[in-house]
């Protein structure tokens, strides 16, 4: 199982899961991607392990994790 986490801020405590669960790492990556697209500016970071958007509420980052 992978989830989509998300941390909105540099105030966060804890990240917070973004979907339900998903059984693959590639149906996990189709939903961030997905989720992304809701945004006017996102972007991934050069090593390529984690997504971020920039709108109203500030600086998010998305990445997607193993749920063992």
């Amino acid at each position: 199982m992978f989830k989509i986490l998300e941390l909105k801020n540099t105030e966060s405590a804890l990240p917070a899961e973004v979907g339900y669960g998903y059984n693959t790492r590639e149906q996990a990556l189709a939903a961030v991607k997905k989720h992304l697209t809701t945004f006017k500016i996102s972007g991934r970071n050069p090593e390529g392990d984690y997504w971020w958007v920039r709108d109203s509420e500030g600086l998010r980052k998305y990445w997607i994790s193993s749920a063992d």
